[in-house]
């Protein structure tokens, strides 16, 4: 069984290449392109050290051929390819679409040329063509293009995903120094994180079961916690007090959209990171009953912290 897997070198992908690997398994990890070169010559794939039969591939997933090349005998297709919604990328919000919305058209054209039988995409919670960010709207435009595609799939929706070579945990303590911590609105934002091998277990879980087509699945973590108190958790992990000092909002939307006309801003923010602030992506539902676990059973995140 070949199974390609977009974004396979990425925080969540190397864990779910991992999760997938067997002996009877040919796993394609496909990554972004680096400097404008593949990672080998001409298409040629080239075996990662010390992975069980995972394959590695660099390349853009704007690109049509490339897509298709890498499609060609596949049974299964994940897309986890998404740029970062916490900060604002290189090209402006336009990016958001070209990544999201034209890459996952690809990926659709290419596998049905190629004959695949399932497409599993990765989408956020919150992802609408009608959203308040570019990064929801091109994410929501992507979910059209998977459900129309006639190929069984199912879209994932995660919450925040932390873990090991995750960027929520260093943002975090990024934006928000130990002992005088100022927070937009108090850091009243609300969040259920996921640790991202409990994600790519219920994904696994999922798709590899008696797969259903056509589910849109919202899964979060074992907790509700607000900025705030996540903050707080960081800090405590490394034994540093936290007095969270409220930023007023409208203070903040004037900062970030400064931040984002200053190229030479230190965080490269803007107003779709002001706008994400006034909003709770915290899964709907939590779908993780689908396969049979509970919140109980998830690793929650001052957990995490502590064994680190």
């Amino acid at each position: 069984m070949k199974i390609v897997v977009f974004g396979g070198t990425g925080f969540i992908g190397r864990v779910l290449c991992q999760e997938l690997s067997s002996d009877n398994r040919e796993i394609i990890s496909v990554g972004k392109r680096k400097n404008g070169h593949e990672f080998t010559e001409g298409w040629g794939f080239t075996r990662i050290p010390s992975t069980r039969g995972i394959l590695h591939r660099q390349g853009d997933i704007e690109d049509y051929e490339f897509v298709e090349e890498c499609l060609t005998g596949a049974d299964m297709v994940y897309n986890l390819v998404a740029l970062s919604p916490l900060y604002q990328p290189r090209g402006g919000n336009k990016k958001h679409d070209g990544v999201h919305r034209k890459g996952t058209e690809n990926i659709v054209s290419a596998a049905k040329k190629c004959g695949v039988k399932k497409l599993i995409q990765m989408s956020a919670v919150g992802a609408s063509s009608n959203a308040e960010t570019a990064y929801l709207r091109a994410k929501g435009d992507a979910e059209k293009i998977v459900k129309k595609s006639g190929i069984d799939w199912c879209i994932f929706r995660p919450s925040v995903v932390f873990g090991e070579g995750g960027e929520f945990i260093s943002f975090i303590k990024k934006i928000a120094p130990p002992y005088i911590t100022p927070l937009p609105g108090g850091g009243k934002m609300r969040f259920d994180p996921i640790w991202v091998n409990d994600l790519v277990k219920i994904i696994v879980g999922i798709t590899e079961g008696d797969f259903e087509s056509g589910q849109i699945l919202e899964i979060g973590g074992p907790e509700i916690m607000s900025m705030a108190e996540i903050t707080k958790a960081i800090h405590a992990s490394k034994g540093r007090s936290c007095l969270i000092v409220p930023i007023p909002m409208v203070m903040q939307k004037y900062l970030m959209a400064i931040a984002e006309v200053i190229p030479s801003i230190l965080l490269p923010f803007g107003n779709d990171q002001y706008k994400s602030l006034k909003l709770d992506p915290v899964a709907k539902g939590n779908d993780m009953e689908k396969i049979g676990m509970s919140r109980g059973e998830l690793v929650k995140m001052q957990e995490y912290l502590r064994k680190l």
